[in-house]
């Protein structure tokens, strides 16, 4: 390759680093992400043609490779939110995206989902049935206390039956006079 071509494709790479790292919709701050297109932005300057190829692809963005590198933090950091990376793994981490072979990304990335929706599945189950028992819970507890009602209601007219019908000491009183 001529020295032209291939500095033609480092400042292309260059670019769309920049390019995409300008169109990056990501919920980290954007003082986190500059160090890494940096590094990225260095590299290739640098002279690394082999990096420059990779970073060219058309389907590779600097979107995909934060979400990337976001992943890899995650695992190496066992799932848990806080601790330290240092700054050379992180941005081995971004190259690592650009090198992968995106069919063995794609297939992980394929697994992740699939576990991620069959958990997702199963809290949705667990929720319905929780949310059954619930309701069942509150029909069970609608009725007794319609039961309740009832038979307080059935109280109060049997006692109120048994109060007609009864004689009281004045109603004597009267027929003995």
């Amino acid at each position: 390759m001529s020295a032209n071509v291939i500095s033609g494709a480092i400042t292309d790479a260059t670019s769309k680093i920049s390019v995409d790292k300008d169109a990056t919709k990501h919920n980290w701050i954007s003082e986190l992400i500059a160090p890494i297109a940096a590094y990225l932005q260095t590299r290739l300057e640098g002279g690394d043609e082999e990096l420059a190829a990779q970073v060219s692809q058309e389907h590779k963005t600097f979107q995909k490779c934060i979400d990337f590198v976001a992943k890899q933090c995650e695992k190496h950091l066992g799932g848990k939110v806080n601790g330290q990376i240092s700054d050379n793994d992180v941005y081995l981490m971004a190259v690592d995206y650009f090198r992968a072979d995106d069919a063995e990304l794609e297939r992980q990335k394929a697994v992740e989902d699939a576990i991620e929706a069959e958990k997702r599945k199963e809290r949705e189950i667990e929720n319905k049935r929780l949310s059954e028992e619930r309701i069942a819970q509150a029909n069970v507890a609608k009725e007794q206390r319609e039961a309740d009602k009832k038979a307080e209601a059935a109280k109060k007219a049997a006692a109120k039956k048994q109060a007609e019908g009864q004689l009281g000491l004045f109603d004597l009183q009267e027929d003995c006079a």
